[in-house]
């Protein structure tokens, strides 16, 4: 089958970087010029530009071109795992979250600690006339209240969205709630009681430890590896030696290492949770963010006794403030909606049709392509800038799909402390620290890519490098 003439020209300019002919850093003729020589379409040489931001071979500068990316460095190494330890412990998490400086709102100041799309990268006009049509409904209906497990059409058409990964969701088993976190909060709380243990990868997104922490729970973590996720021997044994009620697993882009569990790690984890009648909460957020391949697989995917209960939301991808998430709980469906009943009854009906009419459109689906593509060109952006402005001995993600870089700084670095001096200079992260339920991770921080690229974006990146780098010089003279 003939290549499209962008893939087959965009080999061409790949293959004349690999022979030295455009070296690192190089600009690379403007697309003008090349419609001019080649005789190509604007719109051609533009894919074939995109084509290769993707791949990481080269890089756009707002106003100045396309250049070549630096790709000759030494191999980039994943931060470092923390040693398996089976023990549980009391989450305190809150204390240390509420010490957080908040972000400035100045137009100049860049937050990589945000983790929600962009406005600007979401479908903003279809948003808009769904709200308004959903609005102009004569009936007046969407003033009601759902039922405790939603809102009927919205749950069928999720259900469908199973199909592809073979998840086989059924609306029966379907609760929609007020974002992800929700979901996993009226798990736990239907299948726990304060004092028992809950299984966490580690690093562990901080919202997950302020419900264990709120729920009274105790916490023991198996660690995640960036490049494998979690071993699944680790996790049975923990459920071996300590009496686990349930376990809280991401498989795919865990939050924040991008970690992602194998094929054969979800089938062992799904077969593992039904063996021993031990419930496994799947928070799969960012499922469709993928970047390379097909949607993935999901642990539920493979349950085949109902002890999976699926968490998700469109909070990271569609529309965050309408805050439309869902749970296909399996056989605690009913102790699941139970729990969504007595915190708030039902999630909003204006919402949850807005939603179902971006999903019927097709909306989602095109704007998910634009986006994916947006954020894997982030993802490459920002991975260069830190391999070049970052101190030595930095280690670094590059995860297939999600919204974060977990970074490894030299251990004189203790992020949660120098975040204050961060933001004095218009930048802000996440510090390790929040990620983990033992106050690992001190020289640790998250970036969150979900923004528009800009040229303050690159700045941020820059200048919050030249910070670290500071710091390690002070240190070593």
């Amino acid at each position: 089958m003939k290549k499209p003439v962008y893939i087959a020209f965009a080999n061409k300019l790949a293959e004349m970087i690999d022979s030295g002919i455009f070296k690192p850093g190089d600009k690379l003729p403007s697309i003008r010029s090349l419609h001019q020589n080649k005789g190509l379409s604007i719109g051609t040489i533009l894919q074939s530009f995109n084509y290769l931001v993707e791949k990481g071979l080269i890089f756009s500068k707002e106003k100045s071109g396309y250049f070549v990316q630096d790709i000759s460095n030494k191999e980039i190494l994943p931060p470092k795992v923390m040693p398996v330890s089976l023990s549980a412990k009391n989450v305190y998490i809150d204390n240390l979250l509420q010490k957080l400086p908040h972000d400035n709102t100045s137009k100049k100041f860049v937050s990589f600690t945000n983790a929600l799309p962009d406005n600007r990268l979401l479908p903003f006009n279809s948003i808009k006339r769904f709200i308004q049509q959903t609005s102009r409904d004569a009936s007046g209906s969407y003033l009601g209240l759902e039922n405790r497990y939603g809102n009927n059409q919205l749950r069928e058409e999720i259900a469908k969205r199973s199909l592809p990964w073979k998840g086989y969701i059924h609306s029966e088993e379907l609760i929609i709630t007020n974002g992800a976190l929700e979901a996993i909060l009226c798990c736990l709380k239907a299948i726990t009681k304060p004092g028992d243990t809950v299984l966490i990868q580690e690093p562990c997104f901080f919202g997950v430890l302020q419900i264990i922490e709120c729920l009274g729970l105790r916490a023991v973590s198996v660690p995640s590896h960036p490049e494998t996720g979690i071993n699944v021997n680790d996790v049975k044994k923990a459920c071996e030696k300590l009496a686990v009620k349930a376990c809280i697993i991401v498989s795919n882009f865990n939050n924040p290492d991008g970690a992602s569990i194998d094929t054969k790690g979800k089938k062992d984890l799904a077969e593992l949770a039904n063996k021993l009648h031990i419930p496994i909460i799947e928070d799969d957020l960012y499922v469709d963010l993928f970047f390379k391949g097909n949607k993935p697989d999901t642990i539920k995917t493979y349950d085949t006794g109902g002890w999976v209960m699926y968490c998700s939301s469109f909070t990271k991808t569609l529309a965050p403030g309408l805050r439309i998430g869902y749970c296909a709980a399996g056989k605690f469906t009913y102790d699941v909606a139970r729990v969504k009943a007595m915190l708030n009854h039902s999630t909003s009906s204006f919402n949850q049709r807005v939603i179902l009419q971006l999903l019927i459109s097709g909306t989602f689906e095109k704007h998910l392509i634009k986006f994916r593509l947006e954020m894997n060109k982030n993802l490459n952006r920002y991975v260069s800038l830190i391999r070049q402005y970052f101190p030595n001995g930095t280690k670094l993600t590059q995860p297939d799909g999600g919204l974060y870089i977990w970074i490894e700084l030299p251990i004189a670095i203790n992020t949660s402390d120098f975040l204050e001096k961060a933001m004095e200079q218009g930048v802000s992260y996440a510090p390790g620290e929040i990620f983990s339920s033992k106050g690992n991770y001190k020289h640790y921080l998250r970036i969150c890519y979900s923004g528009l690229w800009e040229k303050k974006t690159e700045n941020a990146l820059i200048i919050l490098g030249t910070l670290f780098k500071n710091v390690v010089n002070t240190v070593e003279v």
